[in-house]
């Protein structure tokens, strides 16, 4: 290669290493200059001087003014172990002065920081977020590798319930949090929750349901940022959207009740270490109800628990969502014919593999008092004279010892023509699960199948104006569904229709 050519290469080689190497001189100067003399931090602050200069109209203004530094703001607070530096760019939280400018300059609203000043507080205990961060995005943390990014403002009276009981706040400042409470009972989301040791068992329990991580949550189907309270609100709005299979019925809340339910929820967070003294008395004394409920009543119990599937209990009713009957529990039949005991082992043991849970104190967490009063409450019915059975009918229902024998191999035909369409698809209720078999009696299989049950699908099928079937056709059903184990029967039943 010509000498001319390999000087003429070295000069082109040392200009780009010449312009690289004052590109990145420039680069780190302009990162240098933006992180210290132009760090966004500091030109929020330095705009926040000269509106504390037009805000100096007395002489307190003006020393607070001529006090204000350029600088970074901490709260640390060792109780909590958080340090945040939130008040570098909201310097103006507490000055009223501030309350119609923009943010972040704005005061903080309602009251809340004459009751929680930052200094003993910080601001991450209510509104979570990255505390240390000094640009807003990364302090807000959504999309960050951050486990609880920064609460939405409408949804910031979560935090209420983290040291407050409900109606300490519901007039000073929790509204919210406390209508979201009371939505949670009055929905009757302890049928199917598990909360404090209490509630049944077809969701999640939800006793830290407001500590979750958006890496456990399925969000492949959320709308909104990926972060809890984002697939809070849009799984209320459509359960089945946002995890597919859900058995969580839609449910038909307002924006209004779904917010405030959301709110509820994200308080829910009893593995968070809050110190003790940050408790008030109030929430003191929930703590220990929730270990030693009050007592209720049976009607109170069955609205909490019950209602939401079995309604006031008087008729069956059709789910449409579950494609299931629900039966009549409360009904003018059953409650001549149920008894007591029977009615408390079928609470405590619920029916295995169908919708109904066990609420016995290792499962539900209802306790035997509370069981006996909603027996009791169940059984209290107004019977109509005209549908009252006779003593001795009622009386044989209940009968532990009655032993009613059939021919087993026949019941199982006549169960397949007359019962399977509805007790073998899961439309009415299960006769084979464990709880029925250990529970029911033969006078109470066959008086129900006699007479059938007032308000509900269930007919009488006494001949010769139920289904036409004679006594011992009865006894033969109730011989089979007592005695008869399900899974060859059903095999049976199935063979015997061909």
């Amino acid at each position: 290669m010509p000498v001319e050519t390999i000087n003429r290469i070295d000069r082109t080689v040392k200009l780009w290493l010449l312009i690289v190497s004052a590109l990145t001189l420039i680069a780190l100067l302009t990162a240098a200059l933006k992180e210290n003399a132009f760090a966004p931090w500091k030109l929020l602050r330095m705009r926040y001087a000269s509106l504390l200069e037009q805000k100096a109209e007395d002489e307190r203004g003006r020393a607070i003014a001529d006090q204000f530094e350029i600088r970074i703001v901490q709260n640390y607070v060792p109780a909590l172990e958080a340090a945040d530096r939130c008040m570098t760019c909201h310097p103006g939280i507490d000055d009223p002065r501030m309350k119609n400018e923009v943010q972040p300059y704005r005061t903080h609203p309602g009251e809340y920081l004459s009751h929680h000043p930052a200094e003993q507080f910080g601001c991450t205990v209510c509104h979570r977020g990255q505390g240390r961060a000094l640009v807003f995005e990364e302090a807000k943390a959504v999309g960050y590798h951050w486990d609880y990014p920064l609460l939405p403002n409408n949804l910031a009276q979560s935090s209420c319930g983290l040291c407050h009981a409900a109606d300490e706040v519901q007039e000073r400042g929790g509204e919210k949090y406390a209508h979201g409470k009371d939505l949670f009972e009055s929905k009757g989301c302890y049928s199917c929750h598990k909360l404090h040791g209490r509630g049944g068992n077809m969701g999640p329990e939800l006793d830290s349901v407001g500590l979750k991580i958006r890496q456990v949550l399925p969000m492949a189907h959320v709308e909104g940022p990926h972060t809890l309270p984002q697939w809070l609100i849009e799984h209320f709005e459509d359960p089945q959207k946002i995890v597919v299979g859900s058995q969580m019925k839609p449910s038909q809340l307002s924006r209004e009740e779904i917010v405030a339910l959301t709110i509820y929820m994200l308080s829910l967070q009893e593995d968070r270490d809050i110190p003790r003294t940050y408790l008030t008395a109030g929430k003191m004394l929930e703590l220990y109800k929730q270990e030693h409920p009050d007592p209720a009543s049976g009607k109170d119990l069955y609205d909490r628990y019950c209602a939401v599937c079995h309604d006031t209990g008087e008729y069956t009713r059709y789910d449409s969502f579950y494609e299931k009957f629900f039966p009549a529990i409360r009904g003018v039949s059953y409650a001549q014919i149920a008894s007591a005991d029977y009615i408390k082992e079928n609470i405590r043991l619920g029916h295995p593999g169908t919708l109904m849970p066990a609420w016995g104190p290792a499962a539900g967490g209802l306790t035997e008092e509370e069981t006996d009063r909603i027996a009791t409450y169940l059984l209290d019915v107004e019977i109509p004279p005209h549908v009252r059975m006779e003593t001795r009918m009622v009386q044989g229902a209940q009968d532990p010892s009655l032993d009613i024998r059939g021919d087993i191999a026949r019941g199982g035909i006549l169960f397949n023509k007359h019962c399977a369409a509805c007790h073998l698809s899961g439309l009415a209720p299960d006769l084979f699960n464990a709880a029925f078999q250990r529970t029911a009696t033969d006078g109470f299989v066959f008086t129900t199948i006699l007479k059938g049950r007032i308000n509900t699908p269930m007919p009488g099928f006494m001949a010769p104006n139920g289904g036409g079937l004679a006594p011992d056709d009865i006894s033969d059903l109730t011989d089979f569904i007592l005695n008869a184990n399900p899974k060859p029967a059903q095999a049976n039943l199935s063979m015997a229709g061909q």
